[in-house]
C-alpha cells in the first residue's frame, strides 16, 4: 500500500509522455547521438558511423546491432540518429518516444498501479483460524562431510579481490601460509619456532 502511494505521488509529478527513468536515459541517449552519421540502403537499413563503432539499424524490426535497442526496448544512440534522418527528408515527425516500447509509458504505468489497496486492522483485530492443521517448522536435516568453518565471501568482497588484483598485479595476501624468519620453514613464525637460527 506504501508502495503504491509514493508511486501515485511519482506519476502525479512526473511529465511527458515516458516514465522518470526512460526519460532521463533517452536525453542522454541524444546526446550521445549527435556524433552519429547515417547512410540508408534505400530499403529499410541503415549503417550508422560514429567516432568508435559503426553499426547496422533497422527501423521495420526496431533492432540494431549494438543490441541494445532488442534487449531494453528504448532506442539506442543508432536508432536515435537514424530516427532524425527520417525526419530530415520528411518521413517522419522525429517524436522520438513513439519508438520507446510501450512498457515506458506514462499510460503503462499509471494502468499497472491504478488498482487499489485497501488498509488492514492490526494483528490483535483478527479473526482466529479455524483451521485444525497446524504448521509445523521443516525437520532439520544434518548435512554430510564435516561442517565448513570458512564464511563465503560476498559477490562484493570478490569483486574488490579481483580488482585489487587487476590494478596491483599481485594477489592479497590473505590465505597464505606463513615463513619462519628464524629457521626458514613453512607453517609458524618466529614466535613459535623451536629449530635453530640459520646462518
Amino acid at each position: 500500500m506504501k508502495r503504491n502511494l509514493i508511486v501515485h505521488k511519482l506519476i502525479a509529478k512526473s511529465k511527458g509522455p515516458l516514465t522518470p527513468y526512460a526519460t532521463e536515459a533517452l536525453d542522454k541517449i541524444k546526446q550521445e547521438a549527435a556524433e552519429y552519421t547515417v547512410i540508408f540502403n534505400s530499403i529499410s537499413m541503415y549503417q550508422v558511423n560514429g567516432p568508435r563503432d559503426n553499426k547496422v539499424v533497422n527501423l521495420v524490426e526496431k533492432s540494431c546491432t549494438c543490441r541494445r535497442w532488442d534487449l531494453t526496448g528504448i532506442p539506442c544512440k543508432h536508432a536515435v540518429a537514424c530516427i532524425w534522418n527520417l525526419a530530415l527528408h520528411g518521413k517522419d515527425d522525429g517524436v522520438l518516444e513513439k519508438w520507446v516500447d510501450k512498457s515506458y509509458w506514462m499510460q503503462t504505468w499509471k494502468d499497472v498501479y491504478s488498482h487499489v489497496i485497501d488498509p488492514i486492522d492490526g494483528q490483535d483485530l483478527w479473526t482466529p483460524s479455524t483451521c485444525p492443521t497446524k504448521l509445523l517448522p521443516p525437520k532439520h536435516h544434518k548435512q554430510i562431510g564435516r561442517p565448513k568453518k570458512k564464511r563465503k565471501k560476498s559477490a562484493v568482497e570478490i569483486t574488490e579481490l579481483t580488482q585489487q588484483m587487476e590494478s596491483s598485479g599481485k594477489m592479497s595476501r590473505k590465505g597464505e601460509t606463513v615463513e619462519c624468519s628464524k629457521c626458514k620453514r613453512r607453517g609458524h613464525n618466529r614466535r613459535s619456532c623451536k629449530g635453530t637460527d640459520v646462518e
